[in-house]
């Protein structure tokens, strides 16, 4: 059980250093995401009032239930999923949306989404993306992975984190 949890300090603490300091700035936040399915959008300027939009570890995890991590742009995405990586760590789920969307969010598959995926990886910088890979690495030995999660990490590692584990050998 220690090895597991040096592991788990030590891919929290990649997480964390990797994304000090994001913002949200012009992004879209998970609430503005949220109304892209919305019918109705007159009480928009209500329903984001309160976000916390400076300091993605503040974000509470109901706020992370929020089923619109696939709406997201590039600087949503890069300030939203580090805390999305540490409450799948936290609060693992295999039927949650979040698990799912956050899983699924780092899976770029080689078909007609691939641009989409690239251009919301397009801001991350080598440190973000070696995190994010640390953090597929490793995820199979600190939570219960079901199945088709076990796969989907598996492929997001093959088709394009794995990558980013080379270019980070010297700094596990």
């Amino acid at each position: 059980m220690d090895g597991t949890l040096q592991i788990r300090s030590s891919v929290e603490q990649k997480i964390r250093s990797a994304f000090r300091g994001v913002t949200l700035g012009a992004g879209i936040s998970l609430r503005r995401a949220q109304l892209v399915d919305a019918p109705s959008r007159e009480h928009a300027d209500s329903f984001t009032q309160g976000e916390i939009i400076g300091d993605w570890s503040q974000v509470p995890l109901d706020e992370l239930e929020r089923d619109c991590v696939a709406h997201l742009d590039a600087l949503g995405f890069r300030y939203y999923i580090p805390a999305l990586m540490l409450s799948v760590l936290d609060h693992h789920d295999s039927s949650s949306m979040r698990v799912i969307g956050t899983l699924t969010g780092l899976y770029p598959k080689k078909d007609n989404t691939w641009e989409y995926h690239m251009h919301r990886y397009s801001l991350l910088d080598a440190t973000q993306k070696a995190a994010i890979a640390r953090f597929l690495a490793e995820l199979p030995k600190l939570v219960e992975l079901d199945s088709e999660s076990q796969k989907t990490v598996e492929r997001a590692l093959r088709n394009y984190w794995g990558e980013y584990l080379q270019s980070n050998a010297t700094g596990k």
